[in-house]
């Protein structure tokens, strides 16, 4: 499973800022010998050694580089066909968050994802808490709702700070969301990698 984190890193990097500046991380931290055990809630330690280097190479604060990759994971169709059963619209797919790591275990049996708690302000604010311990996959988190909501059309404000993602949404039809058919295409694997 280590090895699935590290790649999913891998192509994200590839992806979104092409195979030079893989390289150069590559170079920066060996990355053939990174895929070694993390600790419960924790990205495996070479996968988030990846982050630092590239965010260094990028001079872009790995918070950052992290919401990105929650938006490519959410962009990958296998990934966003999982997600997108979670609910009939945005709100409802906010508040199944809780069952997310049993439904990652489900499909990846070996990832250590952290437990998420959604609470429901009276103002209609939502708050999901992570671990403190797991920072990184909060940032993730925030880039995948990010992602989602504009996969279901919504405008939802999102915000990261801490081991809290805050979750508003002003106008649940915002915009068109992308279709979504029960049928399944063309997916690769269940991770949604090539």
């Amino acid at each position: 499973m280590h090895r699935l984190v590290v790649r999913a890193v891998e192509e994200f990097l590839r992806d979104t800022y092409g195979a030079n500046l893989w390289r150069q991380v590559e170079i920066s931290c060996a990355v053939e010998q990174v895929a070694a055990a993390a600790p419960a809630g924790r990205l495996p330690g070479g996968a988030e050694r990846m982050i630092a280097a590239a965010g260094a190479i990028l001079e872009k604060p790995e918070g950052e580089l992290y919401e990105d990759l929650g938006a490519w994971l959410a962009r990958r169709e296998a990934i966003r066909r999982l997600l997108r059963f979670s609910g009939r619209d945005f709100a409802d797919f906010v508040l199944s968050l809780e069952e997310l790591p049993d439904r990652a275990h489900f499909v990846i049996p070996d990832l250590e994802m952290p437990r998420i708690r959604v609470e429901r302000e009276e103002d209609g604010t939502m708050r999901l808490l992570l671990d403190p311990l797991a920072p990184a996959w909060c940032a993730i988190l925030g880039g995948l709702l990010r992602a989602m909501a504009d996969d279901y059309g919504a405008l939802g404000l999102v915000a990261v700070g801490g081991r809290a993602v805050q979750v508003q949404i002003p106008e649940a039809s915002f915009a068109e969301g992308r279709d979504f058919h029960l049928e399944q295409g063309d997916v690769p694997n269940a991770a949604g990698l090539r």
